[in-house]
């Protein structure tokens, strides 16, 4: 009799423990709202597809909210980017229900994300932003993103003046857009419940929200 309720324990620890590990990888299952034939985002070693749909269903977004009678990417990139630094966005009024679906996959991503002492929620160890660090086009700000991934120092404080100059040029390159999306958009509402709040939704963005030391958008 023992015998045998030893078995049965050991029968149901391992079908739990099968049933746990099925939870654990469970994957995030989603349509692609903007497949490309066109790599947008190319860096060897991490989902580029995920990561290239998380930067184009963030433009929709910011260009939906800012911009919404006919996308500017320029203005969108320069109200956004000032509005996130001074922590002025309203995720709930902003972010689509792609975008959230996008947000869960990339959670599935676990080196992805860590909470750091500024509050932000990416991990900047991960590959996509030492693949970015290679690829922004303008070179200044190429090497101060780079310095300060290398020497494990980046953070907002640090970098959001030069991102702030370099607003106009972001809807070009698409390597920095994916760090503003990532640090600005989905790091930003990573935790957040948006559900709660969706009876504001309206596109009533703050359109003066410039500094003298935002890139010309105008």
């Amino acid at each position: 009799m023992t015998y045998k309720l030893v078995l049965l324990a050991l029968s149901l620890c391992l079908f739990n423990c099968k049933e746990e590990a099925k939870t654990e990888t469970k994957v995030v299952d989603f349509d692609y709202k903007f497949p490309s034939v066109q790599k947008l985002v190319d860096c060897e070693g991490v989902d580029h597809a995920l990561f290239q749909e998380a930067m184009q269903s963030f433009e929709e977004d910011i260009a939906n909210f800012y911009t919404p009678e006919q996308p500017v990417m320029s203005r969108a990139y320069s109200l956004f980017v000032s509005q996130a630094i001074s922590n002025k966005v309203d995720y709930s009024a902003m972010v689509s229900d792609h975008s959230k679906t996008v947000l869960e996959a990339l959670k599935q991503d676990k080196m992805l994300w860590k909470t750091n002492p500024d509050g932000s929620k990416v991990n900047f160890n991960h590959p996509i932003f030492d693949c970015i660090g290679n690829q922004i086009k303008d070179e200044p700000l190429r090497k101060t993103f780079k310095a300060l991934i290398d020497t494990n120092s980046m953070s907002l404080r640090m970098f959001s003046g030069q991102l702030r100059r370099q607003t106009f040029g972001m809807k070009d390159d698409k390597y920095l857009a994916t760090f503003v999306a990532l640090e600005l958009f989905y790091g930003k509402f990573y935790d957040t419940d948006l559900s709660a709040d969706v009876s504001k939704k309206t596109n009533t963005p703050i359109e003066n929200e410039h500094s003298e030391n935002d890139g010309h958008n105008h």
